[in-house]
């Protein structure tokens, strides 16, 4: 009697399942469980050993492992193990191979057919690759469905859910988060609206939310680890499995204890389950609003629902639950195992009709039966080669003789840039593609490291100062980055664009010379600007830090350009407050007699900062002049209407103000104070930043819903660009063609091609967006939702929101520190300043 197979293969576990006549039930491949670890290990003799038999060799020889690899599918950069390059398409193949060999020997036949499941979001890209994983395997011809499809079809089937009938999958794995609404009707499932997710985000991130908890309650002992040692690397393996089994044990426990195993010390670290909550709390809060956004793009209310379904090992964790029912008044229903529910679904989805597994060679392409791989390729064969005639790096058979899964010898897969197949060598930015641009900034860092723990406030600097701070988390950088190559789990953070949205084209202009700044008298250190590093990697969720007293109606914040003061606008107060970053004290107030300071703009050597001062009543509009070496204000100049956020050329010779009343902006001589000239421009513009070469600004103009492109080598607009309601401010990418606008009526965001001076992508978020900001690296901009109560994270890759960050009242603007390490957000109705951890 035949049968038909459902395979998940996920970041963290492999699942697979059976269909028959007589039921659906889960195939076993592990060696004391049902899923097998998607964990992959390079033996001395060149052969990977996957599942079971690969994690056992973890501890003792970490940097032959490959682990949470499916997190990289469509990074560049290859997989290391042992030294040895390996893409991660070949990995997955390894893994499904292994699969179906197991299930061919047990079951003695081949399936009758064959389906795959992948994330909803992924975008054309990263399916075609996807693609190639059955081919690397031997298996042609397999059906292949989302994972929130096949996990709803496991509950239709299981509860008898009614034509008509709506639910949301929510799917918090080992390593991605997605939100699908889906729709019974008699033909089948649909999905409606856009599924959304977060690529990385998931168990493996609460591991090592647990693991820094660990580092902070234990002193930084960590951090102070010999990393020379070979015993570090084993010690930390097993204290991250450790972690792992700590996580599992607290949705079931109160409390639990860690065993620290370090070398010449041991110790044991008690974690509760509200410890563990508080970690957490903010990425559940991320998940939640993209569920809800993902209900809003299908335009269904919460009370339509049936029920939310909780896919993946993660969505076990009790907050889950009770925050999603909290904040949807819906019923969460929970499989008995809800990480085989999309195994289970897939292989009733075979039966019912699922791909066919050829081995007849129909079609015209030679064909390879299940549980064979095609023949090697040599390393010198031209790019693309396959026996199989599928262009994919292919691998020999060899069994593994430690009775786990199958070993496969592996041919090396051809490095980006040394005869990549094909298809894999598409056009940079190809409409649809999901690839990253040519031009991108490089992104090559790891994942992170033993920062702060999500929930609770990091640990208090050492020594008092920020660079104690710093020198520690360049130590536990380290210690993660050791664990991420020794693990081969270091990663590109590459994402791809959505499906239905077309990345720029337009490559980037090349960096301009930073001019030399205008000389200026000498003054305190804190005035002079710090030498430029490298700032920190951001992440795609970013912890909560401590809330700051900043004084009554903060209102708008600037960090000074060598990042050792934050200053705050107050407006109805009349001061402009300082806080030392150090610290994160407020140590100086400084009153502004000329009106009530609106917004705040530095000069490029930090020396000075260009107040914005307006009153409701319009009878106040002047720029005031603040020397940050005497923390005093020193001139006042007037200008036409109310001033907006101004903006000081690279040169720092000039100082151009929107007028927002007047529609024009007045271009202020920052050596005598004086107004050189006028520009008209669209109604209402509010905001103004110049291109990273200087050769542009970009105005958002309020009430005309367009942004003026500027051409600052005559004052003139060039180009006015549509964008969507009641545009309000502006961000220019730091690296990348590309300009970001909040739309303040219409909830988006809007991002700019500056090559083509269009708009590429519209992207929702909360409520009454205000204030947008890249981060120094440009992976991710931040939005101040004034409604919300709330920042947006967007990732400049997928264009689409990561996390959802609360706030305090009426946030209204978003600094970022230059190192890129903190986030500081004023809170208008609170008179605070939000802080975030932006390197996670």
């Amino acid at each position: 009697m035949g049968y038909h197979l459902g395979v998940d293969l996920g970041t963290t576990f492999v699942a697979a399942a059976l269909a028959s006549d007589t039921g659906v039930e889960m195939f076993t491949l592990g060696d004391r469980s049902v899923v097998t670890p998607a964990v992959v290990y390079l033996r001395e003799d060149g052969a990977l050993v996957s599942g079971d038999a690969a994690a056992r060799r973890a501890v003792s020889s970490p940097d032959r492992i490959g682990r949470e690899f499916k997190r990289r599918l469509g990074d560049p950069t290859p997989v290391m193990l042992g030294g040895t390059p390996y893409a991660v398409t070949v990995l997955l193949g390894t893994l499904l191979h292994d699969v179906l060999t197991r299930v061919t020997e047990t079951e003695g036949i081949k399936p009758d057919s064959v389906v795959l499941t992948h994330p909803a979001n992924w975008g054309p890209f990263r399916r075609e690759l996807f693609d190639e994983v059955p081919h690397i395997a031997g298996l042609t011809a397999p059906r292949m469905v989302t994972e929130p499809e096949a996990a709803a079809a496991h509950y239709a089937a299981s509860r008898q859910l009614s034509d008509g009938e709506i639910i949301a999958v929510y799917d918090l794995g080992g390593g991605t988060f997605d939100a699908t609404v889906l729709r019974k009707h008699a033909g089948g499932i649909e999905i409606l609206g856009v599924p959304e997710g977060i690529e990385r985000l998931g168990g493996v991130d609460f591991d090592e939310s647990i693991l820094s908890h660990v580092n902070y309650v234990a002193g930084g002992a960590l951090s102070e680890l010999d990393m020379s040692d070979p015993q570090t690397a084993v010690a930390l393996a097993r204290l991250n499995q450790d972690c792992v089994l700590a996580k599992e044990a607290l949705s079931i426990d109160t409390e639990t204890t860690i065993p620290v195993f370090l070398p010449n010390r041991h110790f044991d670290v008690r974690l509760t389950r509200a410890e563990f909550e508080d970690m957490i709390r903010a990425p559940v809060e991320s998940t939640i609003g993209t569920l809800v956004r993902t209900l809003r793009s299908a335009q269904v209310e919460p009370s339509q629902l049936s029920a939310v379904l909780l896919v993946g090992g993660s969505s076990r964790i009790p907050l889950v639950s009770r925050m999603i029912s909290e904040e949807l008044g819906r019923p969460t229903v929970v499989d008995a195992h809800p990480k085989y529910a999309v195994a289970l679904g897939a292989a009733g989805l075979a039966r019912v009709g699922g791909g066919t597994v050829r081995g007849d060679g129909a079609g015209g392409a030679p064909t390879t039966p299940v549980g064979e791989f095609p023949k090697a390729v040599p390393a010198d064969a031209p790019a693309g080669a396959s026996a199989g005639g599928h262009g994919a790096p292919a691998v020999p058979q060899e069994r593994d003789e430690g009775g786990g899964l199958a070993a496969t010898r592996m041919t090396p897969p051809p490095v980006a840039g040394t005869g990549a197949p094909p298809h894999q060598a598409a056009p940079a930015g190809h409409p649809g593609s999901d690839r990253p641009r040519s031009g991108a900034p490089d992104v090559t860092q790891g994942r992170p490291g033993f920062g702060p723990p999500p929930g609770p406030p990091p640990p208090p600097p050492l020594g008092g100062s920020r660079s104690g701070r710093n020198r520690v988390l360049l130590v536990v950088a380290a210690v993660i980055a050791l664990l991420a190559v020794v693990g081969g789990i270091g990663y590109v953070a590459v994402d791809q664009f959505r499906a239905d949205e077309q990345p720029p084209t337009a490559q980037p202009a090349p960096p301009a010379a930073v001019p030399e700044p205008p000389a200026a008298a000498p003054g305190p250190p804190a005035a002079a600007p710090s030498p430029a590093a490298a700032p920190a990697s951001s992440v795609p969720v970013p912890s909560l830090g401590p809330t700051v007293p900043a004084g009554a109606t903060s209102g708008f914040v600037v960090v000074s350009p060598n990042g050792r003061q934050a200053y705050i606008a107050n407006r109805a107060a009349g001061v402009v407050t300082v806080v030392d970053t150090a610290v994160n004290r407020v140590t100086a107030t400084i009153p502004v007699a000329a009106g009530p300071p609106q917004f705040l703009s530095f000069a490029p050597n930090g020396r000075t900062i260009y107040v914005s001062i307006w009153n409701d009543a319009r009878t106040i509009a002047a720029v005031g002049v603040l020397d940050t070496t005497t923390n005093s204000m020193v001139a006042t100049i007037p200008v036409r209407t109310r001033p907006y956020l101004a903006a000081v050329t690279c040169d720092g010779k000039s100082l151009y103000v929107p007028n927002h009343d007047s529609g024009t902006v007045s271009v202020i001589d920052t050596a005598t104070n004086t107004v050189t000239t006028e520009i008209t421009v669209a109604p209402n513009p509010h905001w103004i930043e110049f291109s990273t070469d200087g050769t542009r600004g970009y105005i958002a103009n309020h009430e005309s819903n367009v942004v003026s492109v500027l051409d600052m080598s005559n004052n003139t607009v060039i180009a006015e660009v549509p964008v969507d309601t009641s545009p309000h401010s502006v961000a220019v990418h730091p690296t990348r063609p590309l300009v970001a606008n909040v739309n303040y009526d219409s909830s988006t965001v809007t991002m700019i091609d500056t090559g083509t001076e269009q708009v590429v992508a519209r992207i929702p978020v909360g409520k009454k967006p205000q204030d947008i900001t890249w981060a120094p690296d440009g992976r991710f901009a931040y939005t101040a939702n004034v409604e919300d109560n709330s920042v947006s994270v967007i990732n400049v890759d997928t264009m689409t929101v990561t996390a959802t960050i609360p706030t305090g009242a009426s946030p209204t603007s978003v600094a970022v520190h230059p190192d890129g390490t903190t986030g500081y957000v004023t809170n208008l109705e609170d008179g605070t300043l939000t802080l975030l951890n932006l390197a996670g």
